[in-house]
């Protein structure tokens, strides 16, 4: 599905809602407040849910909890260094301290049962996981700590599925998954193929232990770990196989909701477009029209992106009782193993987000701000990251307090390549070494810009050289005023994703030619340097706001 333009999406979005008139999913008070339909566009966002926390397998067994905290410790170091209670409720309490609503704790991978022990299913093998057996042999499920301290610090609590994980490489995991190949996928080795009715029983049985068993608030399956759960190129054809899955689990849900007195929620974390969920075999659409799931968080798998076209999933969304909750993640782009977002770029990614129409944000692999502390040097956290980075979470619940400070819009080449759902996400200009040749880069910006803001735009361009002559237009308009540093020894990777000599271009927009939605930078080569080689690339973009 090709991106919504801003007409298209009031439309779509205000046409749907106005058909809808008192859904319970879509109050009156909910409507967009657009200064015209090609300007501004904020929505309020619905609920009260805003801050979506969600944790993986092993972010508590070996990076917050514990005294002598080892990254991949041995079993005998796990041992000697067995978690608390104590430990797992300063955790939530932290959490709660700095305002989440909600917590998805991982309790399901490579078959494996994660923070509780079960008759029917494999604990976790991996030593790390070692280290709360004695707490489970003295009678204290971890799980049962971590719900029960998240409801006192009035959080939800959802138990988190890695639908498929590939950590090991097929030779991790339950014996479930490690005894049936023929139900692995051949592509993806320790994947689970869900074509089969045993692997989607297994999954299923699993869910409906943990909701029978632990007074959760609802589950979260999580498709990004690794995102395939077809062969590759059958994901379209096989996603009522998924559907159905789904259906099941809602119907079971909804069963235990009676019973327990409480709506319990069901949310997915899928790709950032619809076109990849489809090809993944996930159809959002119908799992949204159908009242299938409560919540959807579109997620790339490593990195933010401050250009994903969520508006696909609010046209869906905001006529139902479907919540929407994109997802931000500590990385910039795949190539990049030093830099991690800041305060800023988390303000301007949520500025996208709620101007796409989302209800909230969800946080995904947010340890890696303070990733050293588990002792391994090729994470780019510190120490002093934990506890310091969960305040950055404040900064992305209000709009009105967002609007206040500093926003650095950041567009980076995500993955330099194919993405892992296999879709391209690799934005740039390319510029070959000819008078003429142009490219444009389109920027999401959901601003409402005015006179008194203070706005920069940055451009990194690979293999331009102080005597190439160029022209910059921004959205049509010619740039006046340009400043351009040549850096003949590029960047190092200490500075962020490697670069050979590049110039950085920056200047400051007139007023009125920044538009509160996309904005097209159009860049020309006028003259190429006389003796110059290679094609100029333009694949970062950098934008700041700064307020009155």
């Amino acid at each position: 599905m090709a991106s919504l333009t801003r007409r298209e999406f009031v439309t779509a979005v205000t046409g749907a809602a106005a058909a809808g008139a008192g859904h319970a999913g879509a109050p009156a008070d909910d409507q967009p407040s657009p200064a015209s339909q090609d300007g501004p566009l904020i929505f309020r966002p619905r609920g009260k849910r805003r801050l979506l926390y969600t944790s993986d397998p092993s972010n508590i067994a070996f990076k917050q909890v514990g005294r002598n905290v080892i990254h991949h410790p041995t079993l005998e170091q796990a041992k000697a260094d067995p978690a608390r209670p104590e430990d797992l409720v300063q955790w939530i309490d932290r959490l709660a301290h700095n305002r989440v609503d909600a917590y998805a704790q991982c309790v399901f991978s490579q078959g494996w049962t994660l923070y509780f022990r079960s008759d029917r299913f494999e604990y976790d093998a991996r030593p790390q996981h070692q280290r709360f057996v004695p707490m489970m042999d003295a009678g204290v499920t971890p799980l049962e700590v971590l719900i029960a301290r998240s409801h006192e610090r009035g959080m939800e609590f959802l138990a988190k599925f890695r639908m498929n994980d590939l950590h090991g490489h097929g030779n991790q995991g339950a014996r479930f998954i490690l005894d049936n190949p023929q139900w692995q996928l051949k592509e993806f080795p320790g994947g689970l193929d869900y074509s089969f009715e045993p692997v989607r029983d297994y999954v299923f049985s699993f869910a409906q232990e943990v909701v029978e068993r632990f007074d959760v608030d609802g589950l979260l399956f999580h498709f990004m770990r690794w995102g395939h759960c077809f062969p590759r190129g059958t994901g379209r054809q096989r996603q009522p196989v998924m559907t159905q899955l789904l259906r099941r689990v809602r119907q079971m849900l909804a069963a235990q909701s009676r019973q327990k007195g409480k709506v319990l929620t069901f949310g997915v974390m899928v790709p950032q477009t619809l076109d990849e969920c489809h090809d993944l075999g996930y159809d959002v659409p119908t799992w949204i029209q159908e009242g299938l799931i409560d919540m959807v968080c579109p997620c790339d798998r490593t990195v933010s992106d401050f250009n994903a076209p969520y508006e696909q999933f609010a046209a869906l969304t905001r006529n139902s009782p479907c919540y929407l909750y994109p997802t931000m993640i500590p990385l910039l782009c795949r190539h990049d193993s030093a830099t991690l977002l800041r305060p800023e770029n988390y303000r301007a990614l949520a500025q996208n987000f709620y101007g796409a129409g989302a209800d909230g944000v969800t946080i995904f692999n947010f340890p890696y701000h303070w990733g050293r502390l588990g002792g391994v040097a090729r994470y780019p956290g510190p120490v002093e990251g934990y506890p310091m980075a969960l305040s950055y979470l404040r900064e992305v619940r209000d709009l009105n307090e967002m609007g206040k400070k500093l926003r650095h819009y950041r567009f980076h080449p995500l993955h330099g390549g194919p993405a892992p759902t296999g879709a391209i996400k690799d934005d740039k200009i390319v510029l070959e070494r000819r008078a003429g040749a142009g490219g444009s880069y389109r920027i999401r910006l959901c601003e409402r810009f005015a006179a008194d803001m203070d706005v920069s735009v940055t451009l990194s361009a690979h293999h331009l050289v102080p005597e190439d002559e160029i022209a910059v237009r921004l959205n049509g308009t010619e740039v006046h005023g340009v400043h351009r540093t040549f850096h003949p020894d590029g960047r190092l990777e200490k500075f962020g994703r490697p670069l050979p000599p590049f110039s950085s271009i920056l200047f400051s927009p007139e007023p009125g030619t920044l538009q509160g939605w996309d904005n097209d930078v159009f860049v020309q080569m006028i003259q190429p340097a006389s003796g110059a080689e290679g094609d100029v690339i333009i694949d970062e973009v950098e934008v700041v706001v700064i307020p009155s």
